[in-house]
C-alpha cells in the first residue's frame, strides 16, 4: 500500500496496524501467541523532522484493568522505517498505536506482526 511519501507495508502474520493520513486505519486482526516474536514497524513523515513514539498494548476485553504496555519506543519522523521486536507475554489480541506525533507530520504507520 502507498500513500504520500511511505509505502506502508504488509507484513506476513500481521495482527495489527494503525495508519494516519491518506488512508487513516486502527485494525486489531489477529493474536499473538505467548513466546512468539511480534515484530513492529513504524515510520512517519514529519517536514519539521519532529519524533513520535508507539506502544503496543494488550487489547484483550477479558483482561481487567488498564491496557498494560507490551512494546513502546520513540522515533525520528523522517521517513525511515523503524523496527522493534520482543517476545509476546501472552496470547491475545494485541493493539499498536502512536501516543505522540507531531503536529505538523502529514503521514505514518505503525504494523505489528509475529515473526
Amino acid at each position: 500500500m502507498t500513500t504520500g511519501e511511505l509505502t506502508i507495508p504488509e507484513p506476513r502474520g500481521e495482527i495489527a496496524r494503525s495508519v494516519f493520513g491518506a488512508n487513516p486505519q486502527d485494525v486489531v486482526s489477529g493474536e499473538a501467541v505467548e513466546g512468539a516474536t511480534l515484530e513492529a514497524r513504524v515510520a512517519c513523515v514529519d517536514p519539521g523532522r519532529g519524533t513520535a513514539s508507539f506502544e503496543v498494548l494488550d487489547a484483550s476485553e477479558e483482561r481487567t484493568g488498564v491496557m498494560g504496555i507490551v512494546l513502546s519506543g520513540q522515533f525520528a519522523c523522517d521517513g525511515a522505517e523503524v523496527f522493534v521486536s520482543t517476545t509476546a507475554p501472552f496470547s491475545g489480541p494485541l493493539r499498536i498505536t502512536f501516543t505522540q506525533v507531531p503536529d505538523t507530520a502529514v503521514e505514518g504507520y505503525a504494523t505489528l506482526s509475529t515473526g
